[in-house]
């Protein structure tokens, strides 16, 4: 082609003319060298766009350019990046990816951004990096397997993405990246396990592992209290059992591809510490039989997908999101009428789902607890259960957990003899025990810290209503602890008195 140039980069060269030369946008023009006509914005220009182009090199005149702020000549066919760059003191953007590169773009001192990814740059060598004002290394694609330790002497770098390499470990020493880093990105890599040097990352926003076997996961990242975004997508994990509550400010959850069936219980209860930060829940494409009802406390939440899963049920608190929100169910094998609701549109879906709700134990009341309580006697009370929407109970179902505790209670009785506490009921009731050498102790040493409790659904007589029986043994003061889904009911733990 020699100096000559397509009619579209004489066009596009014009309208930079007319835009008084600072944004040139030579993209995919069949240019092999930077145009020498250029040369006439050298005081101007401060965007060049080369990309998708057949470059081989940048020559000197790229150096002629001394206001050049944002070069991208990504989808070229360069081989290096010439020493010239160097001279360009106010460029922070360059795009290179996509080429034949072999050596990291070098001497930038005012360097922001750099993308070098899908080249063949396995390692920097053994040059010194100066890159000091680096805050974002795109470096994705490049056949990576050792984690090239200059990376961390970018004391500066806000976000590290290194996706779709052959990294099988991260180096303690991450840890210097510590007070700058707020974005890793380390996806369809080759790890194995969850990387432990992540957890000393303590300013880490967003993390992304998605597309590593990983199998399971390490509770590392629960104590990374800055994180905005998870992205543990296609991770092949079986459980997600995680306390989230420390992640105050956890927006985005990725979990899709995976062969989980339901969140654990500590999930589920923790995510009661994240229901006004959560906005995208991604459990698509994966295991899941249940949805945990918590999820419809969310109620900032703008996206939830769980298509192609193995849901035959909603949970009624569903209801309580947001009609506008962008919900996936289908494919799923819903009961019957669930999948009729959804033909009606999402509004009407949710809608009908509000009978569905469950109790919510911070609503949920007692009555029937009478001042004058006997020991040696059975003694009942009432739970009254209430929604999320403070609404009655309009059936049975909820579960509670109730337990009642012997305040000030001695573990060990006192005698002579050694003595032993032997669990008689699950845990439930202790009886101190002399050693064999001694007789059995007398009724008066007898020592029960945690009373039975017994839990009826009244849903035949009293929908929404549960009978709680219990029977003590041994007089005293006592705290009675009553949750639900690991959420204290409205005034527990209640004190009575056993006489």
């Amino acid at each position: 082609m020699g100096n000559k140039i397509s009619q579209k980069a004489k066009d596009r060269i014009f309208l930079c003319k007319e835009n008084d030369g600072t944004d040139l946008n030579l993209s995919q023009c069949n240019i092999k060298r930077i145009p020498k006509r250029i040369l006439r914005f050298k005081k101007n220009l401060k965007k060049l766009n080369v990309g998708k182009n057949t470059i081989q090199e940048f020559y000197g005149q790229i150096e002629k350019f001394l206001y050049l702020e944002t070069l991208i000549a990504e989808s070229n066919e360069l081989k290096e990046t010439c020493a010239q760059l160097s001279k360009l003191e106010y460029l922070t953007y360059l795009d290179v990816s996509n080429n034949i590169l072999s050596v990291v773009p070098n001497n930038l001192k005012a360097l922001i951004t750099l993308n070098i990814s899908y080249n063949s740059i396995q390692s920097f060598g053994n040059t010194t990096i100066v890159l000091p004002s680096l805050q974002e290394l795109i470096y994705t694609h490049n056949k990576v397997s050792i984690f090239p330790t200059e990376i961390l002497e970018l004391r500066t770098l806000r976000r590290l993405n290194l996706a779709g390499n052959r990294l099988n470990y991260l180096p303690d020493e991450i840890s210097h990246l510590s007070e700058t880093l707020v974005e890793l990105n380390i996806s369809d890599n080759v790890f194995t396990s969850f990387p432990t040097p992540i957890a000393s990352l303590l300013n880490l926003e967003t993390l992304s592992l998605s597309g590593n076997n990983l199998g399971t996961l390490s509770n590392n990242f629960t104590t990374l209290s800055k994180l905005i975004s998870i992205n543990f997508s296609n991770c092949s994990l079986t459980s997600f059992d995680f306390d989230l509550s420390q992640l105050t400010n956890l927006q985005e959850i990725y979990l899709s591809e995976n062969r989980i069936s339901q969140f654990g219980p500590l999930t589920c209860t923790s995510i009661c510490s994240i229901l006004n930060t959560i906005r995208i829940l991604d459990l698509s494409n994966g295991a899941f039989t249940q949805v945990p009802k918590q999820i419809g406390w969310c109620k900032n939440l703008r996206r939830l997908l769980l298509g192609q899963n193995q849901l035959t049920k909603i949970p009624g608190e569903l209801f309580l999101l947001n009609p506008s929100i962008d919900i996936i169910l289908i494919p799923n094998p819903l009961e019957y009428p669930l999948g009729e609701w959804i033909k009606e549109g999402i509004p009407t879906f949710l809608r009908n789902l509000k009978p569905y709700m469950k109790c919510y134990g911070p609503n949920c009341t007692i009555s029937d607890l009478g001042s004058e309580l006997k020991a040696m006697a059975p003694n009942q009370f009432i739970i009254n259960a209430f929604d999320y929407d403070n609404q009655p109970r309009v059936s049975g179902g909820d579960d509670f957990k109730v337990q009642m505790l012997l305040n000030g209670t001695n573990n060990r009785a006192e005698n002579d003899g050694a003595v032993t506490n032997i669990a008689v009921s699950d845990e439930s009731t202790t009886i101190p025990v002399t050693s064999p050498q001694q007789p059995f102790p007398m009724r008066s040493s007898l020592f029960f810290k945690t009373i039975d409790c017994i839990v009826k659904d009244n849903k035949q007589t009293k929908p929404g209503t549960y009978t709680v029986f219990f029977n003590s043994p041994q007089t005293g003061s006592y705290s009675l602890n009553i949750t639900s889904d690991g959420l204290p009911i409205k005034g527990s733990p209640f004190f009575v008195e056993l006489n």
